[in-house]
């Protein structure tokens, strides 16, 4: 009454795991059987799901350690505070589509969008981040609204994760003061916020500049960095305003002709959209925010164009640069 089965993803194509894995719990039910399957595919962890795994992990030399997922699955829904139906649907359906390979990762780096997802796979191949490029990473595309219910299951497995974020805040503030005083848009960073600054309610952007500097967005006993931009990283709300402003020196507010914004993208053959002259002006003037909203629809062709150029690693925003640092060391 007890069936055991060592890596059955051997010499299997992926697909047949999948189908494979979902006869096998049947059979396991059905049967009344209990067993053990050992494996290293992200295939078959993805369609086992969370209730049926168990995860040994290393903890140091020749000592590892057991985590059970129904157990954490079961304590997540029990104290959360959230509709539960819902916490439980994001786990199970975003563990079998997005996030299973993090039970194999040395290191997580969880980000927004496709531009994120390509610029941050070039930049791991750099001379300079080496030691990144040698351990098993596992990459989760995920919103900035989401991300903060990843928590629970980093500090469960005890992953050292990046989380890289935009700091979204209102796209209406053109000058210093206006930025500082504006809120971010973002939930996931009001989230950890309120972690580290119990009861003081949502932050200013001031806030958020000053946590950064100050005291560091490091949180859950050092497993986690919240990565996003700060007033060195030019004021820019988003990854592409904070490439635009490192690579021309200047902040994202800061205004250029059209005919400059012309000439500066014909000499660095970069992809991006420049808005026409305003009605009855000749030359308009346009800050990065305006090509930014202006590349809205082409951000992914402006990243290739930017890889293809060799320019990433000189286009690389401050705050993802202190994140990828924190996140090689041991």
């Amino acid at each position: 009454n007890v069936f055991f089965i060592e890596e059955p993803e051997t010499h299997m194509h992926p697909q047949m795991q999948h189908v494979f894995i979902k006869y096998l719990l049947r059979y396991y039910k059905d049967l009344d059987l209990q067993g053990l399957v050992t494996t290293h595919s992200n295939e078959i962890v993805k369609a086992t799901g969370l209730n049926h795994l168990r995860v040994i992990r290393e903890r140091a030399a020749f000592v590892s350690e057991i985590f059970d997922l129904a157990k954490f699955k079961k304590e997540v829904l029990e104290l959360s505070g959230e509709d539960k139906v819902i916490l439980e649907n994001f786990y199970d359906w975003f563990f079998e589509v997005g996030f299973s390979e993090i039970i194999f990762a040395d290191r997580a780096i969880l980000y927004e969008g496709d531009t994120e997802r390509l610029y941050i796979r070039k930049i791991i191949t750099l001379p300079a981040y080496k030691s990144l490029s040698e351990k098993y990473i596992s990459y989760i595309q995920v919103g900035g609204a989401y991300a903060f219910n990843y928590e629970p299951l980093i500090d469960f497995l005890k992953i050292k994760t990046l989380i890289i974020t935009d700091i979204d805040y209102n796209k209406g503030a053109i000058s210093e003061d206006d930025i500082l005083t504006s809120k971010t848009t973002n939930s996931s960073i009001n989230n950890f916020y309120n972690i580290a600054f119990p009861k003081q309610g949502d932050p200013s952007i001031k806030d958020l500049y000053k946590w950064k500097t100050e005291k560091g967005t490091i949180l859950s006993d050092e497993l986690i960095y919240l990565a996003f931009q700060a007033s060195d990283d030019n004021y820019s709300r988003t990854l592409e305003e904070a490439m635009l402003g490192k690579h021309y020196n200047v902040n994202a507010f800061d205004t250029k002709l059209r005919s400059e914004w012309c000439k500066l993208r014909s000499d660095d053959k970069l992809k991006f959209s420049i808005p026409n002259n305003r009605e009855d002006e000749e030359d308009s003037l346009f800050s990065i925010r305006d090509i930014i909203q202006s590349t809205t629809n082409s951000k992914t062709d402006f990243m290739y164009s930017v890889i293809l150029t060799g320019l990433s690693e000189s286009m690389l925003p401050k705050y993802i640069e202190e994140g990828l640092i924190w996140l090689m060391k041991e």
